[in-house]
């Protein structure tokens, strides 16, 4: 028992290595880095629990004596249930159309299963760099009937920014072994059931970094749904805040709450999927 615990002490202090300069720089650069971060966010919440008469005096300090009913105020003048349902059904049909079709367009880009891929993958990625229309949108919308419509509404946001998803879904796709394909393909396995049932349960974490990425940005979009959508009954939760920030200027504390209660859904999400957002961004970062 002696030896065993001298050898723990041994490896404990060659694991121990004094912080050098560097170290401590890097230390206190992230201190500061996460100050930034979180004082603005802390001020929200400090803001949020106020009265408004209170704000008026002490702007600043810390809240002495906590406004519940802020919230239950905001909930029912910004009309929450009903602009996060709007907003979550069509950011969920953004977010399926964002990570389907990438999938189906980078698989057969990074297995080579038609000539001239390259060239497409190529293609595809240059068209980051060609600025979008908004005057054409309009018109292709309205010829086809998605114009005022939550279902061109979903096409718009789904078919959105397809490079950058194909090009993380390629890198991704291309750390997979080809073994699996083979053996898949012998066995008698359509392409599509492939994809679906095998394929997918190993693509999960890059799956989930577009899903992620595409809910934050069609949760935080305001332009499209004000332009696509004009009327009321499909305002997204973006747009009701541009309203409800036009009936209550000077509420700050109830403009406070609004932004905690519109932010908080992304913030949950982003919690529970960082795992597989860390993963997917560097599996595709080693064979992109």
């Amino acid at each position: 028992m002696e030896i065993v615990k001298r050898g723990r002490a041994v490896t404990k202090k060659r694991n121990r290595r004094k912080m050098t300069a560097g170290d401590i720089f890097s230390l206190a650069m992230l201190i500061v880095f996460s100050a930034m971060m979180l004082y603005p966010l802390l001020l929200i919440v400090n803001i949020a629990l106020k009265s408004y008469k209170e704000f008026l005096l002490e702007p600043l300090k810390i809240v002495q004596k906590i406004r519940w009913e802020n919230f239950s105020e905001v909930w029912e003048d910004l009309d929450v249930f009903h602009r996060v349902w709007n907003t979550i059904y069509m950011a969920a049909g953004a977010c399926l159309l964002g990570a389907v079709i990438p999938m189906l367009a980078a698989f057969p880009i990074s297995r080579n299963h038609f000539r001239g891929a390259g060239k497409v993958y190529m293609f595809i990625l240059s068209s980051m760099f060609f600025p979008g229309s908004l005057v054409a949108s309009i018109t292709i919308a309205k010829a086809l009937h998605l114009y005022n419509s939550p279902i061109g509404m979903i096409i718009m946001w789904g078919a959105g920014g397809p490079a950058m998803n194909v090009f993380m879904m390629v890198g991704f796709i291309k750390s997979l072994p080809r073994d699996l394909d083979d053996a898949a393909f012998i066995d008698g396995c359509s392409y599509f059931r492939y994809i679906i049932q095998m394929a997918l349960p190993l693509l999960l974490p890059i799956v989930s970094t577009i899903i992620v990425f595409k809910a934050v940005g069609v949760w935080n979009d305001f332009l499209s749904p004000l332009i696509y959508l004009p009327n009321a009954k499909y305002r997204t939760i973006s747009t009701g805040l541009y309203m409800f920030m036009g009936s209550y200027t000077n509420e700050w504390p109830l403009l406070a709450c609004a932004i905690m209660i519109i932010a908080s859904p992304m913030v949950v999400l982003y919690i529970f999927m960082q795992r597989y957002i860390i993963e997917g961004m560097t599996a595709g970062a080693l064979k992109g």
